[in-house]
């Protein structure tokens, strides 16, 4: 059976491990309230859904603030080495979020679905902690347009609870049937929108890629893209591989394409 990582990625706090032990049924995938998030490397959950096998992979918050343990920094190389370790490639992009757009989400939804996998992966939103709205699809029917001047357009969205809620004297919890709802409503979203033949990247051009990237220059906060020279390109790929662990094999090919955009610029 073909196994379909479905890559779960977002801010800290969002409902990321929520939403997969949803799915999974049971607490697989550790969650946290605090700050500083509690996903730090990736790990792959198996969960059937129908006949197919998916890998429910979280992933750490690439925003977590001053108090957060992923500084900005680090968020590239973790990804790096997430999609390096996917040798059966990628199916699915999910984006959970807060039901606000701020800057964060937009430059995340920018990295992966932009950058990290060059529109090559089916993406979709998923908003949650909606338990309070009388319908909780209305809200994206009120939002969709402002996602768009935005530039995020996804291929599928939810608008779901990630929670349960309290107990109440009766033994149901309070949002027990809209977290029903929102488990069936992401359970059709994977099942309709992944790819049957997941998306396998090539380590040293996509790796080129991201490091010439003005995105990823901007999620940085570096700033020498219109004044580069070839030295300081190269400063900073040496110490991305070194970090990566790259192989020498790629970090061969990759030197040569960074020749060659030199070499165009």
């Amino acid at each position: 059976m073909t196994r379909h990582n479905v890559v779960f990625f977002g801010e800290t706090g969002v409902g990321k491990s929520s939403l997969i032990n949803m799915l999974a049924g049971s607490n697989v995938a550790q969650t946290s309230s605090k700050a500083t998030g509690c996903t730090l490397e990736s790990r792959g959950y198996p969960v059937k859904i129908s006949k197919s096998l998916f890998y429910l992979v979280d992933t750490a918050g690439l925003e977590e603030g001053d108090q957060g343990r992923v500084p900005k920094s680090d968020a590239i190389v973790q990804l790096y080495t997430l999609l390096k370790q996917m040798e059966d490639g990628v199916s699915l992009l999910v984006f959970v979020m807060r039901p606000k757009i701020t800057d964060g989400v937009v430059n995340n939804w920018r990295l992966f679905q932009e950058v990290i996998c060059k529109y090559q992966v089916p993406a979709v939103v998923i908003i949650t902690g909606l338990e309070n709205e009388e319908d909780m699809d209305d809200w994206w029917v009120m939002n969709k347009e402002t996602f768009r001047e935005y530039g995020i357009r996804p291929d599928g969205n939810a608008c779901v609870t990630a929670t349960r809620g309290k107990m109440m004297k009766d033994g149901m919890f309070a949002f027990q049937k809209e977290y029903n709802e929102s488990k069936l409503k992401i359970e059709k979203l994977l099942r309709s929108l992944y790819l049957a033949k997941p998306w396998k990247m090539d380590v040293p051009r996509w790796f080129n890629e991201i490091v010439t990237n003005k995105v990823v220059y901007r999620f940085l906060g570096w700033q020498f893209w219109s004044s580069t020279k070839k030295v300081e390109i190269e400063g900073a790929v040496n110490q991305l591989v070194k970090r990566c662990g790259m192989t020498k094999k790629d970090a061969d090919a990759l030197a040569k394409l960074l020749k060659a955009v030199d070499h165009d610029a």
